[in-house]
């Protein structure tokens, strides 16, 4: 998902072959570039290239209790790339030069993490990346699957954050330079019957606050969440407050909205907001999505008796660099993500969309694991020791209303603390101070918007040209700046028909046979949008996308069976 580009563009790459099976973490640089990824077996860079095979074998435990050894993962010198087990169980950490790499390792006998280890990697200037060691002991202890990070207050060094293994004291590591250390061994809930617990832990993206869910620890069918106030100079939380939910089924997570304000938990069936701007946080609960009940079906289940299906329900969380969260299942196997589009809205104008992205690789109970890189040094605290300041990042993303094309909402992604914030929409009307503004537009046209963010260090302007269409013949020449993907392609079953840089005034994909027959019409609004491609027969189609009567791009697309 390359977010580079807005909308995200979505494109599979043939060339990364290793299995990734709930242990999922990845660094690039500053620039994009990917640096390094881990399935928390192995450390593969940029290239392709393994630079750290067998990471994570634990010799002490017993073969019969191994998870290399149970699940056939390989040897203690070769890894089959296959991936372990658990989200969360890695992490990169980057400072200065280096960068942590860090993971556990699980003794299935005894049913808990064992260890808690890290691999240093070194990079240059050139991107190029290097294992100086791996598999250094920070810990030997009973500790949950989880591991998340939040940045220290001095904005370079970070404080990494688990479990123990049934939820009831948090550890805070200090990750510097020179190693991880253990800070911090808080009590953060009372110990009762239910051991073990499976969640997702999270930061806000300002570092304000800490939230993490547990499944199976406050009852036999039911988890809870935890929302507390964390301190960025010494590690700790406090204020700590908690909600008991039902647990119906093996879902369970967590997500901040970009601007830090709304809390999002699930737990299968529904999606849960909280105001966090509210001191009484925990009564601000709003339900803003049920699960639907959709299924995904394999094509193998298709020709079963009774195919099995698997439910596209709510599950773990993330959000992404373009402010939307993304909803992963709990199900084994699945294809589709369901995404909260706009998480600062109040209440259902989040707009969550149940199963909207299908992708073109199974995967399974997993999602990225990656901190909140976007966050600067604690300005005016006594941690904030290095002389770093918040200089602010505009950035922002916009869709059109469906109903009225003209009417955009813009949505504010700047980061490094900004504190105002100045929008000039580019049709000579006033200045507006709002955070997420809506603006309607007069007349359709190609407008310059200009966002302003700043704080008592700097000001940064980003801007941007948005093209607004109509349905008029003579408007080639705007729509010709469109940027229009279709993914995956060759398709089987669903087409994702992603449109950015242009707004139609009424867009439409037209699907012609190779004779010329039209096969398929359907409309299609700024953003990502899915054609259903299962009823088409295998072979080679045309297909245009208008506005209006204007052409606005026109390619092939190939279905297979």
């Amino acid at each position: 998902m390359d977010f580079n580009y807005d909308p995200v563009r979505i494109y599979y790459d043939p060339k990364r072959l290793w299995d990734i099976d709930g242990a999922n973490a990845s660094i690039s640089d500053r620039d994009g570039k990917l640096l390094a990824y881990s399935n928390g077996q192995v450390i593969i860079d940029g290239n392709n290239i393994v630079i750290a095979d067998s990471i994570n074998y634990d010799y002490t435990i017993p073969k019969n209790c191994n998870e290399w050894e149970i699940f056939n993962l390989g040897t203690t010198n070769f890894a089959i790339p296959t991936g372990l087990l658990g989200w969360q169980r890695v992490i990169f950490l980057p400072i200065k030069e280096k960068i942590f790499c860090v993971y556990n390792s699980y003794d299935y006998c005894k049913l808990n993490v064992q260890k808690l280890l890290y691999s240093n990697i070194n990079y240059d200037e050139n991107g190029v990346v290097s294992i100086k060691n791996k598999d250094q002991l920070v810990m030997n202890d009973t500790l949950s699957t989880n591991l998340y990070a939040i940045k220290h207050g001095n904005g370079v060094d970070w404080w990494l954050v688990t479990f123990n293994l049934d939820f009831t004291e948090l550890l805070v590591f200090l990750v510097d330079t020179e190693g991880i250390y253990l800070k911090n061994r808080q009590q953060v809930r009372e110990p009762n019957n239910f051991k073990e617990g499976i969640g997702q832990i999270v930061s806000s993206p300002d570092g304000k606050y800490l939230a993490w869910y547990n499944s199976f620890v406050t009852g036999p069918t039911g988890g809870g969440f935890t929302v507390a106030d964390f301190d960025r100079c010494d590690g700790s939380v406090s204020n700590l407050k908690t909600k008991t939910l039902n647990q119906p089924r093996i879902g369970s997570g967590t997500a901040f909205s970009s601007d830090s304000r709304y809390l999002y938990v699930c737990n299968g069936e529904i999606i849960y907001q909280y105001d966090i701007s509210n001191n009484n946080v925990l009564q601000t609960e709003k339900i803003v999505a049920e699960f639907d009940g959709y299924k995904h079906y394999f094509e193998f289940d298709t020709i079963q008796p009774n195919p099995i299906g698997y439910s596209v329900n709510f599950c773990l969380m993330k959000l992404g660099p373009d402010g939307k969260i993304y909803v992963f299942p709990s199900t084994a196997l699945n294809r589709w993500i369901s995404v909260i589009e706009n998480p600062t809205e109040s209440g259902v104008a989040c707009d969550v969309r149940q199963h909207s992205i299908l992708m073109n690789t199974n995967f399974t109970r997993t999602v990225p694991n990656l901190p909140e890189f976007r966050l600067g040094p604690l300005d005016g605290s006594p941690c904030d020791t290095l002389g770093l300041d918040n200089n602010p990042i505009a950035k922002y993303r916009y869709e059109p209303d469906t109903i009225d094309h003209l009417r955009i909402r813009f949505t504010d992604l700047s980061y490094f603390r900004p504190e105002t914030w100045s929008w000039d929409f580019g049709d000579g009307s006033p200045r507006v101070s709002m955070r997420h503004p809506y603006h309607s537009y007069a007349v359709s046209g190609t407008y310059n918007v200009c966002l302003t963010v700043s704080n008592e260090n700097s000001s940064n302007t980003s801007c941007r040209t948005i093209t607004i269409g109509t349905s008029s013949i003579d408007d080639g020449t705007s729509a010709a700046v469109a940027d229009i993907t279709l993914f995956p392609n060759p398709v089987q079953d669903y087409l994702l028909v992603t449109l950015g840089e242009y707004i139609p005034q009424y867009g439409q994909i037209m699907i012609y046979d190779i004779s010329g027959r039209p096969i398929h019409m359907q409309r299609i609004y700024y953003g990502q949008n899915n054609v259903d491609m299962t009823r088409l027969a295998t072979g080679i189609y045309v297909w245009k996308m208008m506005d209006g009567k204007t052409i606005i791009k026109e390619g092939k697309v190939v279905k297979v069976e």
